[in-house]
This record gives C-alpha cells, structure tokens and sequence, in this order.
C-alpha cells in the first residue's frame, strides 16, 4: 500500500514548485526528513519560506497538511524548533 503526496514551496505566498510522489507510509518520516534536507539551503537564503506536505489519501483535512518553513508569521501555528 502506498501513500500519495504532493510537495510544495512557497515564497511569500507564492508557489514556488510542486512535485507528486507515491510513498511507503511507514516511511513517512523519512519523506519529511529527506524534503527538509533537501530544501533546507531554500529557507537559509531566502528562496523558500514554506514547503507543505499534502497526504493526498487523508479524508481529515486538519491531518491532511504537514507544513514547516522558516519563517514563522507566515506559519499557522507555528511550533519553534530548536537549531541543530
């Protein structure tokens, strides 16, 4: 059984790029850690703000979305994170 996605990222609101990709769903932290990896020198120099996982199978939609980006007041309820 595999989960479909869509990844996206925003610049000021703006879509910036979205992908599809069909995963395993016990390896849904290992997506998000890889997406994260992969654009984290888009939120250093300012080229994204936001990436949004969307699990395309999830009838809830408040468990739908997985968003994080690097600047919190473009952020619904943003968490902090702590720097590595």
């Amino acid at each position: 059984m595999t989960m479909n996605v869509a990844i996206r990222g925003f610049l000021n609101r703006r879509l910036q790029f979205e992908e599809h990709v069909s995963i395993d769903p016990y390896k849904e932290g290992d997506l998000i850690r890889e997406v994260a990896e992969k654009h984290a020198l888009s939120f250093a120099t300012g080229a994204l703000h936001m990436i949004e996982i969307e699990f395309l199978d999830e009838p809830n939609p408040g468990e739908r979305f997985f968003r994080f980006g690097a600047d919190a007041s473009r952020l619904t309820i943003p968490i902090r994170g702590d720097k590595p």
